[in-house]
């Protein structure tokens, strides 16, 4: 499976794992500026193709303060939102606004809730699940060559903190989610560049991280993998005493099956995994 994630070709494109971003189909960008409509947007976003009720979106708005004009101003701000955003690709566009309750309004409304439309390649969090996804399966398939393709081209999508227009308590559970889905695809993608010999492009950035997230015993394996690549043996078998220390003095826990199956494979000189 193979997702297009590049600007300007022919798709518009809603941007929430960093700073909330639209661009129009030719990669132009739109200007969304109030903070209240980047805020409603972005909650849009959060539950796109679902249902949002106007007391979800006073909560994102005003947080625990929503002044009496509240459903009257968001209204205003869907409204708004409608001339600004792009219409989907494929909608039919005579120059004047959709109607809000057709096919082909990108918002779409009914008592006291609000939708947000969004065509196949449009949203870049459906995007990087969809490279994440793709990039595990070319990977478990043998095609750690292809798998670097994916899961590069996932990972480049992150601009910083997703859903970061959201007050944080709001999209906890989804950049939770978010954040760890990162981790699995950053450690696919060492796994692919190690079954490709590629140790010297991850080394730096493992022994970075293992003194950052000193708990994450797949970054200690694929360090001793690339160690051990490397012909760096000492050093590997160095690093196993290092995590084992950790793991069982501080958390009183023994290293994982696959921990330790690096740890044997660096005894035996088995340098493949």
């Amino acid at each position: 499976m193979d997702v297009d994630v590049e600007p300007g070709t022919g798709v518009v494109r809603f941007a929430a794992l960093g700073p909330l971003e639209l661009l129009a189909a030719d990669g132009a960008p739109v200007f969304i500026g109030q903070r209240k409509k980047r805020r409603l947007l972005a909650l849009l976003l959060l539950h796109a193709g679902g249902w949002v009720s106007t007391e979800q979106i006073a909560v994102a708005l005003w947080e625990d303060d929503p002044p009496r004009s509240a459903l009257g101003n968001i209204k205003t701000y869907v409204s708004e939102l409608r001339r600004a955003l792009p219409p989907a690709s494929g909608d039919r566009t005579d120059g004047h606004d959709a109607d809000p309750g057709s096919p082909f309004g990108r918002i779409l409304s009914r008592d006291g809730e609000y939708l947000l439309r969004l065509a196949p390649n449009e949203f870049d969090i459906e995007l990087f699940d969809a490279g994440a996804c793709a990039g595990e399966e070319a990977l478990a398939a043998g095609r750690p060559a292809e798998a670097t393709v994916l899961l590069d081209r996932a990972l480049a999508l992150w601009r910083g903190q997703p859903y970061d227009d959201l007050p944080a308590d709001i999209a906890v559970a989804e950049t939770s989610r978010l954040d760890e889905l990162r981790w699995a695809v950053w450690e696919n993608l060492v796994d692919a560049r190690l079954r490709l010999g590629q140790h010297n492009r991850v080394l730096p950035a493992l022994r970075a991280l293992t003194i950052q997230h000193p708990t994450r015993e797949r970054l200690w394996a694929q360090l001793l993998a690339a160690l051990g690549q490397d012909g760096r043996r000492a050093e590997a078998l160095n690093a196993y005493q290092t995590v084992y220390r950790m793991l069982t003095e501080r958390l009183g826990i023994e290293p994982g099956e696959d921990l330790r199956l690096e740890h044997q494979r660096i005894l035996n000189g088995d340098q493949h995994r």
